[in-house]
């Protein structure tokens, strides 16, 4: 990947296998980037979190944590729910693609959502 990624970028992201598989997301899916560690560091990092497809009820009770972004929103092909609640770190080489960014006011929910977790 070429191009520098920051906060508030959707990408392809390869996520790997949990034992046991359950609840967490897995495998090459959308996820949003909600930070990159600032200076130098040991390794080249994002944290970001997951996103699907699947919007059930649970989104619609909780959309603090579970924030909707609708198809088009930073390219986008369906709309997807993103998993505040699925944070992690992953490592810059599992970042397969880029597909396009939030504006400011399109993160904003995020940024609630995420100080609130926080």
């Amino acid at each position: 990947m070429n191009r520098k990624l920051g906060k508030g970028d959707i990408v392809l992201v390869t996520l790997p296998e949990h034992n046991p598989s359950m609840h967490e997301q897995q495998g090459t899916r959308p996820a949003l980037i909600v930070g990159i560690p600032p200076g130098e560091t040991r390794y080249l990092l994002a944290i970001v979190a997951p996103m699907t497809t699947q919007i059930g009820e649970w989104s619609k009770v909780n959309p603090t944590v579970y924030p909707v972004l609708l198809a088009g929103t930073g390219n986008l092909k369906r709309d997807s729910v993103v998993l505040l609640d699925q944070i992690r770190a992953v490592d810059m080489r599992r970042i397969a693609k880029y597909f396009g960014s939030l504006t400011e006011s399109e993160y904003e929910p995020i940024a609630t959502g995420l100080g609130e977790i926080f």
